[in-house]
């Protein structure tokens, strides 16, 4: 899906930068887990990870990645996928060649969600398309219609007990990317377009989360700040907030599709749900590391750190974030147990910065933002800073003695 600071096109880095450091393999942790690549990168490279994020809908890609354990088999609803004719494998486009066939439960499954069952004006219906009586222009009717009857069936197969395993994870994995795909915003959910994008009015189509092979892992919805003192690893990976955009009012929309079919109905959320955007009651989700105010963001990254139990950090910030590199690179060696510079390296990764507003930098968006580039860097033009922090031999060496 379509996440703020999605790491995927610098796996092969993290990667590298880890082995160079002299990783080996073992446990990695996932602190700040989003979209779940980074800790499916490492479970793909026979790795066990532990990953955690406060957001629900992170936390769905988190199970359907790090402990499923194979395709689906659906036995409990057989009954009903096996009249089914399956859709095309192109739903297959993120998995590995060659699984096809063990997929067909769910591909004649997702022939009967999204064929079969009658159109429903329900909660997204009405708080989250054109057509309800909010008139929030997320979610083209039709698309919101068909999400309604699926989260609705999901919901019911949940309570009746029909789910086993992962299967209820996948299911829902498969519709919070197929919302996102079809989704009328042009970056995060913190603001609907004024008019439908071609894209939006694509129907909706599900298709199967990219599950991979490798050690079961754990999937947490826990405080990074609170769960890093619980957990002990070989690699930490560590990509935080950087700047004030607090996720769970840019994300609320995943975050309701990942809620509805845990809830007995859909009164409760719906009740709940406020302002022009649709926004749900977030700000116990709200991470001080999205703070400005005074030093708040440099003390709970200080702190978040010195709890910290591994052999090696690779830390991933953005040059334009809260932090400084000084900053950064005082908290990281203080963790190492060394003034050293050899316990601490930067890689720097240049790319293109995402705009959702003008092209042109003097006119904001209609969020009113503006980019202020780093010193020497043109208005699209933004590095990625890429820490790895290593344990200093002493200090390695004293804990071992303890």
């Amino acid at each position: 899906m379509r996440w703020l600071g999605n790491k995927a096109p610098l796996l092969e880095e993290i990667h590298s930068s880890a082995v160079n450091a002299g990783f080996k393999g073992g446990t990695v942790c996932d602190l700040f887990a989003g979209s779940g690549s980074v800790g499916r990168f490492f479970r793909s490279q026979g790795c066990r990870v532990l990953s955690t994020d406060l957001m629900n809908c992170s936390h769905v890609f988190q199970k359907a990645y790090l402990e499923s354990e194979g395709a689906p088999r659906f036995e409990s609803l057989r009954e009903i996928w096996s009249k089914q004719s399956p859709v095309s494998e192109t739903r297959l486009v993120h998995l590995s060649s060659g699984e096809a066939e063990s997929w067909t439960p769910f591909l004649k499954l997702v022939n009967y969600l999204e064929q079969e069952l009658p159109l429903q004006q329900g909660l997204l219906y009405r708080q989250f398309s054109p057509a309800g009586d909010a008139e929030r222009n997320y979610l083209s009717p039709e698309n919101a219609a068909r999400l309604d009857a699926i989260l609705c069936q999901l919901r019911e197969w949940h309570l009746g007990g029909a789910f086993n395993g992962n299967e209820l994870w996948i299911l829902l994995a498969s519709c919070i990317d197929a919302a996102d795909r079809v989704a009328n915003i042009s970056g995060t959910y913190g603001a609907y377009l004024k008019k439908m994008q071609g894209s939006a009015l694509r129907p909706l189509e599900l298709r199967a989360p990219g599950v991979v092979t490798g050690p079961v892992g754990q999937a947490h919805r826990q405080d990074a700040m609170e769960w890093i003192s619980t957990i002990e690893c070989e690699l930490l990976y560590i990509d935080p907030p950087y700047n004030q955009r607090q996720y769970p009012a840019n994300y609320h929309l995943p975050e309701i599709i990942s809620i509805l079919p845990f809830e007995k109905s859909e009164d409760r959320l719906e009740e709940s749900i406020y302002g022009k955007t649709g926004l749900i009651p977030w700000k116990d989700k709200a991470s001080p590391l999205c703070s400005r105010r005074s030093d708040e963001c440099f003390q709970s990254m200080r702190q978040l750190l010195s709890q910290a139990k591994a052999d090696i950090v690779i830390f991933s910030y953005s040059e334009e974030g809260i932090l400084g590199r000084e900053e950064l690179e005082s908290i990281l060696k203080d963790w190492a147990g060394g003034d050293s510079d050899g316990s601490l390296s930067l890689l720097e990764i240049p790319y293109r910065r995402f705009r959702s507003d003008s092209a042109k930098p003097e006119i904001k968006s209609e969020t009113n933002r503006t980019y202020r580039p780093a010193p020497g860097r043109s208005i699209d033009e933004v590095h990625e800073w890429l820490f790895v922090a290593s344990k200093n031999r002493e200090s390695k060496l004293m804990k071992e003695q303890q």
